[in-house]
Protein backbone atom coordinates (compact mmCIF):
# COMPACT_ATOMS: atom_id res chain seq x y z
CA UNK A 1 0.00 0.00 0.00
CA UNK A 2 2.90 2.37 0.66
CA UNK A 3 3.64 2.39 -3.07
CA UNK A 4 0.45 4.42 -3.54
CA UNK A 5 1.73 6.98 -1.03
CA UNK A 6 4.65 7.99 -3.25
CA UNK A 7 4.50 11.82 -3.33
CA UNK A 8 5.11 11.93 -7.10
CA UNK A 9 2.21 9.54 -7.65
CA UNK A 10 -0.05 11.71 -5.49
CA UNK A 11 1.02 14.86 -7.37
CA UNK A 12 0.34 13.13 -10.69
CA UNK A 13 -3.13 12.13 -9.53
CA UNK A 14 -3.85 15.67 -8.33
CA UNK A 15 -2.72 17.06 -11.70
CA UNK A 16 -5.07 14.62 -13.43
CA UNK A 17 -8.02 15.65 -11.21
CA UNK A 18 -7.29 19.35 -11.89
CA UNK A 19 -7.14 18.69 -15.65
CA UNK A 20 -10.42 16.75 -15.68
CA UNK A 21 -12.16 19.32 -13.48
CA UNK A 22 -11.02 22.34 -15.53
CA UNK A 23 -12.03 20.57 -18.77
CA UNK A 24 -15.51 19.83 -17.40
CA UNK A 25 -15.84 23.46 -16.28
CA UNK A 26 -14.88 24.62 -19.77
CA UNK A 27 -11.63 26.29 -18.71
CA UNK A 28 -8.78 23.92 -19.59
CA UNK A 29 -5.34 25.02 -18.44
CA UNK A 30 -3.11 25.30 -21.56
CA UNK A 31 0.13 23.58 -20.47
CA UNK A 32 -1.24 21.47 -17.65
CA UNK A 33 -4.06 20.19 -19.87
CA UNK A 34 -1.65 18.82 -22.44
CA UNK A 35 2.04 18.50 -21.81
CA UNK A 36 2.31 18.24 -18.02
CA UNK A 37 -0.58 15.78 -17.91
CA UNK A 38 1.21 13.61 -20.52
CA UNK A 39 4.48 13.79 -18.59
CA UNK A 40 2.70 12.44 -15.49
CA UNK A 41 0.86 9.69 -17.41
CA UNK A 42 3.65 7.10 -17.34
CA UNK A 43 4.66 7.74 -13.70
CA UNK A 44 1.03 7.30 -12.58
CA UNK A 45 0.42 4.21 -14.75
CA UNK A 46 3.81 2.76 -13.83
CA UNK A 47 3.27 3.33 -10.12
CA UNK A 48 -0.16 1.67 -10.25
CA UNK A 49 1.32 -1.29 -12.12
CA UNK A 50 4.21 -1.49 -9.63
CA UNK A 51 1.75 -1.45 -6.72
CA UNK A 52 -0.30 -4.23 -8.34
CA UNK A 53 2.81 -6.35 -8.87
CA UNK A 54 4.02 -5.79 -5.30
CA UNK A 55 0.67 -6.54 -3.67
CA UNK A 56 -0.86 -9.30 -5.82
CA UNK A 57 1.86 -10.95 -7.91
CA UNK A 58 5.33 -10.70 -6.35
CA UNK A 59 4.09 -9.89 -2.81
CA UNK A 60 7.26 -8.01 -1.95
CA UNK A 61 7.72 -4.24 -1.50
CA UNK A 62 11.36 -4.61 -2.51
CA UNK A 63 10.39 -5.45 -6.13
CA UNK A 64 11.16 -2.89 -8.86
CA UNK A 65 10.50 -2.92 -12.61
CA UNK A 66 13.22 -3.89 -15.03
CA UNK A 67 14.04 -1.27 -17.65
CA UNK A 68 12.30 -3.31 -20.37
CA UNK A 69 8.98 -3.15 -18.48
CA UNK A 70 9.10 0.64 -18.31
CA UNK A 71 10.01 0.78 -22.01
CA UNK A 72 7.03 -1.50 -22.74
CA UNK A 73 4.67 0.82 -20.81
CA UNK A 74 5.92 3.87 -22.75
CA UNK A 75 5.60 2.12 -26.13
CA UNK A 76 2.18 0.67 -25.30
CA UNK A 77 0.73 4.01 -24.10
CA UNK A 78 2.24 5.81 -27.10
CA UNK A 79 0.80 3.34 -29.60
CA UNK A 80 -2.66 3.28 -28.01
CA UNK A 81 -3.11 7.01 -27.35
CA UNK A 82 -1.17 8.47 -30.27
CA UNK A 83 -1.66 5.74 -32.87
CA UNK A 84 -4.72 3.54 -32.37
CA UNK A 85 -7.28 5.84 -30.70
CA UNK A 86 -6.91 8.65 -33.28
CA UNK A 87 -7.64 6.09 -36.00
CA UNK A 88 -10.76 4.86 -34.22
CA UNK A 89 -12.29 8.15 -33.08
CA UNK A 90 -12.28 11.78 -34.21
CA UNK A 91 -12.34 12.71 -30.52
CA UNK A 92 -8.62 11.82 -30.29
CA UNK A 93 -5.74 13.40 -32.17
CA UNK A 94 -2.25 12.02 -32.70
CA UNK A 95 0.35 14.36 -31.25
CA UNK A 96 3.88 13.04 -31.40
CA UNK A 97 5.03 15.68 -28.90
CA UNK A 98 2.96 13.68 -26.40
CA UNK A 99 5.19 10.67 -27.12
CA UNK A 100 8.19 12.79 -26.10
CA UNK A 101 6.44 13.60 -22.83
CA UNK A 102 5.61 9.91 -22.31
CA UNK A 103 9.32 9.13 -22.75
CA UNK A 104 10.29 11.88 -20.28
CA UNK A 105 7.71 10.52 -17.82
CA UNK A 106 9.05 7.00 -18.33
CA UNK A 107 12.60 8.13 -17.60
CA UNK A 108 11.39 9.98 -14.51
CA UNK A 109 9.48 6.93 -13.31
CA UNK A 110 12.40 4.57 -13.91
CA UNK A 111 15.11 6.70 -12.28
CA UNK A 112 13.13 8.46 -9.52
CA UNK A 113 10.02 6.47 -8.59
CA UNK A 114 10.90 2.85 -9.39
CA UNK A 115 12.62 2.20 -6.06
CA UNK A 116 12.23 -0.44 -3.41
CA UNK A 117 10.48 0.86 -0.33
CA UNK A 118 13.14 2.03 2.13
CA UNK A 119 11.47 0.50 5.17
CA UNK A 120 11.36 -2.91 3.47
CA UNK A 121 15.02 -2.71 2.45
CA UNK A 122 16.10 -1.73 5.98
CA UNK A 123 14.10 -4.57 7.56
CA UNK A 124 15.47 -7.02 4.97
CA UNK A 125 19.07 -5.94 5.65
CA UNK A 126 18.51 -6.03 9.42
CA UNK A 127 17.25 -9.63 9.26
CA UNK A 128 20.06 -10.66 6.90
CA UNK A 129 22.67 -9.27 9.31
CA UNK A 130 21.08 -11.05 12.29
CA UNK A 131 21.17 -14.38 10.47
CA UNK A 132 24.94 -14.12 9.79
Amino acid sequence: MKTLLNPWFIIGCIVWVVVITTRKLGHPLPYVNGNINDAFAIPVIGNLALWFQRVFIIKNNHYIFARRYVIFIVIYVSLVFEGLLPLLSKKYTADWIDVLFYIIGGLFFYFVMNKALVEERQVFNKHANQNN
